[in-house]
């Protein structure tokens, strides 16, 4: 997909200050599913300083977009844009990526499955932060995702490192599957951003309330 869709939606976005709002707490939303996989998964039990470190990032950027959701809107934000969509986006990413790096490996391997949906997500991630920042009007969103890049940076290219190393001991020479997996199921939420943002804004009763228990479901 192009940048200039995605630059197109997130204009729309932060053009009207109730729609950041449900953006960022979306943000929020993905960052605390993220989270929740890793205490899963390779945090079940007591996992390694770097681990723990990627945990608290994710933890804190949750935070800190619930935050700033808060701040954007004047107070408690419950609405999100698309979350079904997001959320979908997120565990099906998740179960592909697992289904295509056993298939590659020939065994099941969680520490694998963790490195490489890190790798892929912040990959996403290092394209939509620096956009999202140049298109906010709120100088503490700008702040925020100058932390948030910087912080994800510091852990990524080890973590993504790590995973084409241990991919290339089973004969797997690039990313360019896992990155096409990924291509598509953003390409789906994006498309649901795109209409979404496009239509007429829903009046505070009518806006939809997702069961959180099922878009966290990781």
């Amino acid at each position: 997909m192009s940048r200039e869709k995605i630059q197109t939606v997130l204009k729309r976005i932060t053009a009207e200050p109730p729609l950041e709002a449900r953006w960022l707490n979306t943000l929020s939303l993905l960052e605390f599913v993220g989270a929740r996989k890793i205490s899963r998964t390779v945090a079940d039990r007591h996992p390694t300083l770097e681990v723990l470190a990627h945990l608290a990032d994710e933890t804190r950027h949750a935070m800190a977009f619930k935050r700033l959701a808060c701040e954007v809107a004047g107070g408690e934000v419950s609405e999100y844009l698309c979350p079904q969509e997001a959320a979908t986006y997120f565990q099906t990413l998740d179960r592909e990526l697992a289904a295509w790096a056993t298939q590659a490996l020939g065994h099941e391997d969680v520490k694998l499955n963790y490195l490489l949906t890190t790798t892929i997500v912040e990959q996403r991630a290092m394209l939509m932060y620096p956009l999202y920042k140049a298109a906010t009007h709120q100088a503490s969103v700008r702040t925020e995702l100058g932390k948030v890049v910087t912080e994800e940076q510091s852990h990524r290219l080890d973590i993504e490192e790590t995973c084409k190393l241990r991919l290339a001991q089973a004969g797997v020479s690039d990313l360019s599957a896992p990155r096409a997996i990924e291509e598509r199921l953003f390409g789906a939420f994006l498309s649901a951003l795109e209409r979404e943002v496009s239509s007429p804004a829903p009046q505070p009763d009518a806006l939809p309330r997702q069961p959180l228990e099922r878009l966290q479901r990781v």
